[in-house]
């Protein structure tokens, strides 16, 4: 999309105006900016609301693709859910195998044709809703100052938009690494489900070579490094085949290479760059659909065992999770499917304050997060 210069945007909105507009502003150039500005300011109130509308829906939404955060986990996100607000999630299991008879050798009984033979099917019903509100206000202060700079409608839309385009991304990112780390949590503690899906690195390298090392200092030894990346290769390869003890369902399932993804701590990602140059070989060699990283753990505000009540306050950051905490995650092997999360509705409205002149705007955004039991992961843990 081509950039517009500050003259094409005004004019941008000039085209879609109402007549009574356009006979109020007059059409903007490159040395008249001032004038247009001087124009709005000392128009009627409809005129100048016409303006504040134009200039956040239309303009606004070229914007929100500059800004300051976007959300690098945004792919992750299915398709909008407008109606209802509860997630049916349906598996059906494989087919099971019996012995072929034919009924036509000596005492064995002809196979019945109208055997029912019902395919296992699991359903699970969940749904975990994030719904938050933005407010910014714009003072006739801010429109006067952007009309004097060298770019009047993007100082403007930046100083103000943008603050709540990217405190939306920033709270969808943490939310998505929110969702990850309970679906994590929740496999560990839940022994009944029987996941096996936690490769505790530390403990098995020590025992295997009978090493001493911590997690303090493990990620500097390049012995351990090795270890680690073959550990990823070799889960990697296994998740392949169907397997019952990599989802919490318990369900025969497999996940192909190019749809599994990797997410790593941003802090053990650069220690392992660092100190183990093969690192970048091995990890294209994993073949994986996406490799990223992330700047920590997050909690949705409440343990595995308890139903969350999510607001935009309640997401923290999940120590325990974190390298110095008590079970230190450094990342784990997925696949993007098991994510379900829709938006539900957004919306943005504003009102004209003419008393202060002022106008506040509200963006209103509902979204559903879940995570499915049916589908296969792997954590890697350094404990």
């Amino acid at each position: 999309m081509a950039i517009l210069s500050a003259h094409e945007k005004l004019n941008l909105i000039r085209e879609t105006a109402t007549s009574a507009y356009q006979t109020e502003i007059p059409l903007a150039t490159m040395d008249n900016i001032s004038d247009v500005g001087i124009a709005v300011m000392t128009a009627p109130a409809v005129v100048k609301n016409e303006f504040f509308d134009a200039i956040l829906n239309q303009i606004g939404k070229v914007l929100i693709k500059t800004a300051d955060f976007v959300n690098p986990l945004s792919d992750l996100r299915k398709e909008a859910m407008p109606y209802g607000s509860t997630i049916e999630d349906i598996f059906v299991e494989m087919a099971k195998s019996k012995q072929y008879i034919s009924g036509t050798r000596d005492g064995e009984d002809a196979p019945d044709q109208f055997e029912v033979n019902k395919a296992e099917v699991l359903a699970a019903f969940y749904q975990t809703q994030l719904e938050r509100q933005y407010t910014v206000t714009i003072s006739e202060h801010d429109l006067r100052r952007a009309f004097t700079s060298n770019d009047p409608v993007s100082s403007l839309v930046s100083a103000k938009v943008k603050s709540i385009t990217t405190a939306e991304q920033f709270d969808d990112y943490r939310m998505t690494v929110a969702l990850i780390a309970r679906q994590i949590e929740e496999s560990v503690n839940d022994v009944t489900t029987g996941w096996n899906g936690a490769v505790h690195l530390l403990t098995d390298y020590n025992a295997l070579f009978t090493k001493t090392l911590t997690a303090a200092d493990c990620l500097y030894d390049q012995d351990f490094l090795r270890y680690m990346s073959e550990q990823m290769q070799t889960w990697s390869d296994r998740l392949i085949y169907p397997r019952k003890d990599m989802n919490p369902a318990g369900v025969n399932t497999s996940l192909a290479k190019g749809s599994q993804h990797l997410m790593m701590l941003g802090d053990v990602k650069a220690k392992v760059s660092t100190n183990l140059l093969a690192f970048a070989y091995n990890a294209n060699h994993l073949e994986l659909g996406s490799v990223r990283h992330i700047d920590a753990w997050y909690s949705l505000g409440a343990d595995a065992t308890a139903t969350p009540v999510v607001t935009p306050d309640s997401i923290e950051v999940k120590a325990d999770l974190g390298l110095g905490g008590a079970n230190p995650c450094i990342g784990l092997i997925y696949d993007p499917e098991m994510l379900v999360i829709h938006n539900k509705f957004k919306m943005t409205e504003n009102a004209r304050n003419a008393r202060g002149h002022y106008t506040n705007i509200w963006h209103t955004v509902a979204d559903i997060y879940a995570a499915s039991p049916y589908h296969n992961f792997v954590a890697f843990f350094l404990d």
